[in-house]
């Protein structure tokens, strides 16, 4: 009966059943249980608080002399060792067994708990203030956007100046290094400048070997070009860039909390700057200006930038195939029949291939962020389709074809591939959007397009117009004397 007046009389001192427990050497459900069985005699819902054969478990307290000794000594040699390599209390639990030791995994926790009370270091964060063009920090986040109807995940880039609070960010399909140029680029022409640090956390892109702090070779010759210092922080410490945490959840939920879904990444985009246009032009928390008066001021501390634009492209090289195409990222990218190099160099930006044989740009094509897709360009296969006309009807090429094209060849040519392609050779004489532009117009007025028609039509609207001119004649011609007529 006196461990539980002890444990009523604790409790009445610190008010926690926590604490009770550890002075006690019993679990917090055993101290709940007896505190509840007093309360039940205090209102008169039960005749007695302990029953004559029962008896307040302790547990087995074995943890002493020696085994805590031994505990101690591994959690001393925890703090000579670098971080990665100290013994948690599992494996100190695990040691201990192994020596023939019997003592419960419990048990070792709560030595471990009570010694790093009482010898950890305590982190303290030093505030800090900025001053203006100082510091901006960047990060990435994740944003599950509908584009155009299933829901996926895209990385949302987000970065924030800390002297006046000014918020960028850009939705990207992933966080390649050329997305991360690309977001770069846009915020420094987007505020008119460069910050003197821009501080990151341990991103691939941007850090090698977070450890000893060794910074990729490509970021640095960017960083050189726009001449700004390249901070990251320390691993698993983001509350050394805690400005740029909280803008990630801002900008998230402000842009996308109520809407998310989208015809395309280009209006995701759009939307994402029409919010941050309104965040940036509100009061923020206790800060006197508003970020985009704040801006103004911040401007002027600025590096100025320079007069050419870091080119944020990765080069690959790639062989052609049967089909005419390159490989990257397990998607086809079409080329020209005509080309005779067996290897290419592929100019890799954010969102579009550039694709060379030798020096000359032989293709372009919209960067493809799914997997085992094809974009082909109809021009690349024309002369193949002129000696092969019969390919066409089940070829990728048509699948990819503007739909105008596709509705005239399935309601009209599919049994004269012949004259179809002769269709498709306007294209090298005429643009592409020139020969659609005739065919819909054709069409509009009730009218089969064809060769003939089309080009008349095509010559019809590029041919030359006159305008009227007033020539000036170098002599005066006086007015008539009527006088004289008569006479």
């Amino acid at each position: 009966m006196c461990d539980v007046n002890r444990i009523y009389q604790l409790y009445l001192e610190t008010r926690s059943k926590r604490k009770v427990a550890e002075i006690m050497g019993i679990s917090r459900n055993t101290v709940s249980k007896y505190l509840n069985r007093i309360e039940n005699c205090k209102n008169g819902l039960t005749n007695e608080i302990l029953p004559e054969d029962e008896k307040v478990a302790r547990p087995n307290t074995v943890c002493k002399g020696e085994i805590r000794d031994r505990i101690l000594s591994m959690l001393l040699e925890n703090q000579e060792k670098p971080k990665n390599k100290d013994l948690n209390a599992k494996q100190i639990f695990s040691i201990l067994v192994g020596e023939g030791e019997k003592i419960s995994y419990s048990t070792v926790l709560r030595e471990v708990s009570k010694w790093k009370e009482s010898n950890s270091f305590k982190d303290v964060c030093i505030a800090q203030e900025y001053d203006s063009g100082f510091r901006s920090e960047c990060d990435w986040g994740t944003v599950v956007l509908k584009i155009p109807e299933e829901p996926a995940k895209y990385k949302q880039f987000s970065t924030v100046l800390n002297y006046s609070l000014y918020r960028f960010g850009r939705i990207y399909p992933n966080e390649s290094q050329e997305n991360l140029f690309h977001a770069l680029i846009e915020f420094f022409h987007e505020i008119g400048g460069v910050p003197e640090n821009i501080f990151f956390d341990n991103m691939k892109t941007v850090v090698t070997n977070p450890k000893e702090k060794v910074f990729n070779e490509r970021f640095l010759r960017f960083s050189a070009h726009y001449g700004f210092k390249t901070n990251a922080c320390n691993p698993h410490s983001p509350q050394e860039k805690g400005t740029v945490e909280k803008t990630v959840s801002v900008i998230r939920t402000s842009a996308f909390g109520l809407k998310d879904t989208f015809s395309s990444l280009e209006e995701a985009n759009e939307h994402l700057k029409n919010t941050l246009s309104r965040i940036n032009s509100c009061k923020v928390g206790n800060r006197e200006m508003i970020p985009i008066d704040a801006l103004k001021i911040e401007q002027k501390s600025f590096i100025p930038l320079p007069s050419m634009d870091f080119q944020p492209y990765d080069l690959k090289y790639r062989k052609v195939d049967r089909y005419s195409t390159v490989t990257f990222e397990r998607n086809n990218y079409s080329v020209p029949e005509s080309c005779k190099a067996e290897r290419l160099s592929l100019k890799i930006y954010c969102f579009k291939i550039e694709i060379f044989e030798g020096d000359e740009l032989i293709a372009e094509h919209p960067r493809i962020f799914d997997k085992n897709k094809y974009s082909l360009n109809v021009e690349h296969y024309l002369s193949t389709l002129r000696n092969k006309p019969g390919s066409l009807r089940s070829s990728r090429l048509l699948k990819v074809m503007d739909q105008n094209l596709k509705d005239l060849y399935s309601e009209n040519y599919v049994d004269k591939p012949e004259k179809f392609i002769m269709i498709l050779l306007l294209i090298r004489e005429y643009s592409h959007e020139e020969v659609i532009a005739a065919i819909k117009g054709l069409r509009n007025d009730g009218i089969i397009p064809d060769y003939e028609l089309i080009k008349l039509n095509l010559n019809f609207k590029n041919s030359p117009e006159f305008e009227d001119f007033d020539y000036k004649y170098d002599i005066e011609v006086p007015n008539p004397d009527l006088r004289e007529y008569d006479r």
